[in-house]
């Protein structure tokens, strides 16, 4: 009798499970199988406490791409003013692809970058920027993060 109970129970849960709804997120993820894509992780991991635009990373491009995604972060931000402001800009041949620069507004939380150009041409050089401003900036262990997937 008690594996009856037991056997109704699963019977019961399997029924449950198998009604709910299936709702896909808003933007379709690659499989992790899925062949083509790149995830470039660009880190600066040095101080920055001057008003400046140092470039974090400057690299050229081995093929064409389209950028899926830009996304960035920071371990340490001194915010104390509250007139410090930090941004990352990415860069193709000296123009943005992004619609904004990316600010990051606190330490320790991802932003997404909005992307206005999504296409990046074979051979093209790749410029991210790490722009400080404010009356005492102190910026450590910033993190970029493109995902591209080659055309």
């Amino acid at each position: 009798m008690r594996h009856l109970k037991g056997f109704s129970l699963i019977l019961t849960l399997a029924l449950v499970l198998m009604t709910c709804t299936y709702a896909p997120a808003a933007t379709t993820n690659p499989g992790p199988g899925s062949s083509g894509y790149m995830v470039l992780p660009l880190t600066f991991d040095a101080t920055v406490t001057t008003v400046s635009a140092p470039v974090i990373a400057r690299l050229k491009m081995p093929f064409p791409a389209t950028v899926v995604g830009v996304s960035c972060s920071t371990e340490t931000a001194d915010y104390a003013s509250t007139d410090e402001a930090y941004t990352i800009d990415v860069l193709e041949g000296g123009t943005t692809i992004l619609s904004d620069p990316i600010d990051m507004v606190a330490a320790d939380t991802v932003y997404d970058g909005t992307l206005a150009d999504t296409t990046l041409a074979d051979e093209s050089v790749l410029t991210v920027v790490l722009d400080v401003s404010g009356t005492t900036p102190s910026v450590t262990g910033v993190s970029v993060l493109l995902v591209l997937k080659r055309l």
